[in-house]
């Protein structure tokens, strides 16, 4: 029974061949999700840590030795903590690519003096070498260098104690008896260095208190004079430091190391931790960052794997039906063979052998292709990256449950469909051979309305929930839409199966007259073969309508989405770019002007201040209303009660006037047309109070995506305080292409920023760094892989069902050649039939896929910043798939002619 398995399998190339594709193409996209699924999840821990700045931070737990000094007197005291030597023992550890020493002590005011100026406000001391600059960008020297005998100032003391490089401080050390004299050689900006300002106290860890005076030192010097004079501190009666310094060891991570899946990466960050603890028990607390950024990541790509695989799901649902369809063809052609061999005397023990043979061999052969295919697909589309940013053990597993996908689609294509028809009399499979097929069981159950009311139910549940509204908590929304998912997929087979009904219903009214009503021998037997083979018609209308709608549908989706994480992108940004100067250096006039280089098609300055409403401090941008509106993308969905052409026009029709925001405005009971009254600061200070009028109310604003209050006049504001100087510039480009603004923000760089150091933002980067949550998931790459195989998938649905009229009708055919029909005639009644099936598929399927794409819009809403007003329609891919359906139909409709021209009515009555 297995050589004639194998016989069998050789002897009918293109019934094999139909079923190993449809196998094949359901364990491809299978494989290719899972394989996706895995390299995203990497990625994910990738974006996850990228923003951390620190990987670990062991504090010393006793950083002056008091404790040890203390316990002298036992048995067997604990030494003090030898940091140099603890540096170097940490930094052998496998995994750890680089340990520096920080050291921290704040100082209250009057601590530094220069001259005779004192500072009036609290100082941070920091202790670092110069290699620590290398490792953590996060502090930028603007000017000057640190070394080992002097100090560096951040612009506020700098500012305040009136000194410059080359000058120098004097700072107040407690436990000294004299002034520490130190020289200025640097002055750096800390206004980036969020980590160095975080708390390190258990009780309140990661809170962020902002310093604005720092002094910064080398180690030597904090090891040999200011540890000295605080130990000698607090060994005194009564200690003048009220705080204890802080000793750590920041610790910076090999994160190639980390290319791996979050839940992988967390288990690797933690074996360093508890490392680095077992190195010098008890007397370290490591603050492990990167495991705390992971964790978030670990519930992010468990999100993501579930989302990537109900987006995916129609997909993979599609093959297998594809796999059933061609596998129903191939055993309602198989049904006389079989017939024949129980004849001859094969019993259906041996009969099931064979089946069991054939299914398993053509299940190896196409999970093997399907596996090839994905593994293809994914290094054509991504490169090799995407298969080495995952664990071989996460592949493996994708592979597993790839291989029993593969197994279990030819189990319901082949096996189940070949075990019933054996189950049957041979009286009764040769009655079946000339009986009119039975009514589908779809059909017959109505099952495509019972979809399209289980979809409704089900959107209809989440609409009433608010699961179309956005929350407060992003993560929460997401996995809330979860199960909503369902209302697309069901939506998605029920409608096709009702389009469907509705063309049976079409079919069946077509008249059946004699040839001469239908105006040819060609066109009447064309509508009676409609009319008479409508369900076979149908079997495959199903295939090609489902393949048509889900690339549809995954096209304008992707494409929205992505549409409008751009559009929140620059809502984020305030406009294409974003440049900040240095606070250091000041901005002559015209400076904005100088940002205008090529490719740069209009400039916005933009300033932030704190204004008093009440007693209430409120965030306020100023903005010039003129310029602004070139560079911003402002909907109209942003203002309450007014168009954002009217809100803006208002500024620039009275300068006095004020946008208030929808919470100021109730907080305060604020209308439109009311003066309000607030208070700001003057560039020297002093608080000057400013009368302006509300001119409209919005919601949100660009450029400040964590919310602003009120929004007035650059010539208002600098009327009452007569500040000039821009926070930062917002430009519009021509381009918006991520090669554009790259070429832009080089430029700026190049040009103004040699002057004056600028910080350039663009939408690419506020993208990039927003990936690390669910609302930046990589679905253009999803939609990409998903919509080869749906173009795969639509090509081979033609072809199979053309091969299917092929292999059911071929006696028809041949017999029509036999009694005088022109082989142009057969050519081109096999073209009426497949072109009726792809034109009715591809409306069916363009209109199902465009109903799909406006529920996954509906529901991911919570997502985008601003709410999706259309849907973004990508031509090209459109036509793209398209062209693949169509492509299909003529090329296997060109086959099928061929094949006819050499069948033998002779050797098919012998067949029989």
């Amino acid at each position: 029974m297995l050589s004639y398995t194998l016989r069998d399998l050789l002897r009918n190339p293109r019934r094999t061949l139909a079923s190993v594709v449809g196998v094949a193409l359901a364990v491809g996209l299978f494989s290719g999700i899972a394989f996706f699924v895995d390299s995203s999840a990497a990625t994910m821990t990738a974006h996850a840590i990228a923003p951390v700045a620190i990987d670990m931070q062991a504090d010393v737990t006793d950083p002056l030795g008091t404790q040890a000094a203390g316990a002298a007197a036992t048995a067997a005291p604990t030494p003090p903590v030898n940091l140099a030597a603890l540096q170097s023992q940490v930094a052998a550890l496998p995994g750890v690519s680089s340990v520096d020493r920080l050291g921290i002590l704040d100082l209250p005011a009057g601590a530094a003096t220069a001259g005779t100026s004192t500072l009036d406000a609290p100082l941070r001391i920091f202790a670092f070498d110069p290699t620590f600059l290398a490792h953590y960008p996060i502090v930028q020297v603007q000017s000057g260098s640190l070394d080992a005998a002097s100090a560096m100032l951040s612009p506020d003391a700098a500012r305040a104690l009136g000194v410059a490089i080359g000058g120098s401080v004097s700072v107040a050390i407690p436990g000294r008896p004299a002034l520490l004299p130190l020289p200025v050689s640097a002055i750096a900006d800390f206004s980036h260095a969020d980590p160095l300002f975080a708390s390190r106290s258990a009780d309140t860890q990661g809170e962020f208190v902002g310093i604005p005076n720092v002094l910064v030192v080398s180690t030597a010097l904090w090891d040999h004079t200011i540890l000295p004079s605080l130990r000698a501190d607090a060994a005194a009666a009564a200690p003048s430091l009220k705080t204890a310094p802080v000793q750590e060891l920041d610790v910076q991570l090999d994160r190639r190391r980390l290319a791996v899946d979050p839940t992988t990466a967390v288990i690797r960050t933690q074996g360093i931790r508890r490392s680095i603890e077992r190195l010098v028990p008890g007397q370290l607390t490591v603050i492990d960052n990167l495991t705390d950024a992971l964790n978030g990541a670990k519930g992010d790509a468990i999100l993501a794997k579930v989302l990537f695989i109900f987006l995916g799901l129609p997909g993979v649902l599609l093959a297998a039906y594809l796999s059933r369809y061609a596998g129903s063809l191939l055993a309602q052609g198989q049904r006389r063979e079989r017939a024949a061999l129980r004849a001859r005397g094969a019993g259906p023990a041996q009969l099931l052998q064979v089946l069991t043979y054939n299914t398993v061999a053509v299940g190896i052969i196409g999970s093997i292709l399907g596996l090839a295919l994905g593994f293809g697909t994914l290094l054509m589309l991504f490169g090799r990256t995407a298969l080495t940013t995952a664990a071989p053990e996460t592949f493996l597993l994708s592979i597993g449950l790839s291989l029993a996908a593969g197994l279990l689609t030819t189990a319901l294509a082949l096996y189940l469909p070949g075990r019933r028809a054996l189950t049957r009399e041979v009286a009764q499979e040769s009655r079946e051979m000339d009986a009119q097929p039975a009514v589908p069981a779809w059909l017959r159950l109505r099952l495509d309305l019972a979809f399209l009311l289980a979809a409704a139910i089900v959107g209809s549940i989440t609409y009433l929930a608010g699961g179309y509204r956005p929350t407060s908590s992003e993560g929460q929304s997401l996995s809330l839409s979860f199960y909503v998912l369902l209302a697309p997929l069901l939506g998605w087979v029920g409608a096709t199966l009702l389009g469907v009904r509705l063309f049976l219903a079409l079919v069946n009214r077509l008249p059946d007259r004699r040839r001469d009503r239908f105006g040819g021998l060609t066109r009447g037997t064309l509508m009676r073969s409609l009319r008479r083979r409508s369900q076979a018609l149908a079997s495959g209308m199903i295939a090609i309508s489902l393949a048509v709608a889900f690339g549809v549908s995954l096209s304008l989706f992707v494409t929205t989405y992505q549409t409008e994480k751009l559009a929140d992108a620059r809502f984020t940004i305030g406009s294409d770019l974003r440049v900040t100067p240095s606070v250091l250096a000041a901005q002559p006039p015209g400076f904005g002007s100088t940002l205008q280089v090529a490719g740069v098609s209009a400039v916005s300055p933009v300033s932030g201040a704190t204004a008093l409403v009440g007693t209430d401090k409120r965030a306020m941008a100023i903005v010039d209303p003129v310029t602004f509106t070139r560079v911003a993308s402002l909907p109209d969905s942003f203002f309450i009660g007014i168009s954002a052409s009217a809100a803006l026009n208002g500024l620039v029709a009275d300068p006095s006037g004020i946008l208030v925001s929808d919470e100021l405005a109730r907080t305060f009971n604020v209308q439109v047309g009311d003066p309000v009254n607030i208070q700001l600061r003057t560039a020297a200070g002093k608080p000057v109070p400013v009368a302006f009028r509300a001119v409209g109310r919005f919601k949100n604003f660009p450029g400040y995506p964590q919310g602003i209050d009120l929004v007035a006049t650059r010539s208002a504001f600098q009327a009452a305080t007569h500040r000039t100087t821009a926070e930062f510039f917002l430009l519009r480009a021509a381009q918006a292409d991520d090669a554009s603004l790259a070429r832009i923000a080089a430029a700026l760089q190049s040009g103004p920023g040699r002057t004056v150091p600028l910080r350039v933002e663009t939408t690419t980067t506020a993208v990039n760094r927003d990936q690390s949550t669910l609302a930046s998931l990589n679905l253009r790459g999803l939609g990409n892989l998903e919509s080869v195989f749906t173009v795969l998938m639509s090509a081979a649905g033609m072809a199979i069902f053309i091969f299917g009229l092929l292999l059911q009708r071929r006696k028809e055919y041949v017999t029509m050649r036999a009694l005088g029909m022109p082989m142009s005639s057969v050519r081109a009644l096999l073209l009426g039939e497949a072109g009726t099936v792809t034109v009715v598929s591809l409306v069916l399927g363009a209109l199902v896929g465009a109903g799909m794409a406006l529920l996954f819009v509906q529901i991911l809403t919570p997502l985008f910043t601003i709410p999706p007003s259309s849907i973004s329609v990508p031509a090209g891919e459109l036509a793209l798939l398209a062209g693949a359906v169509v492509g299909a139909t003529a090329a296997a409709v060109l086959a099928a002619g061929t094949t006819i021209r050499r069948l033998s009515l002779v050797e098919l009555l012998r067949e029989e």
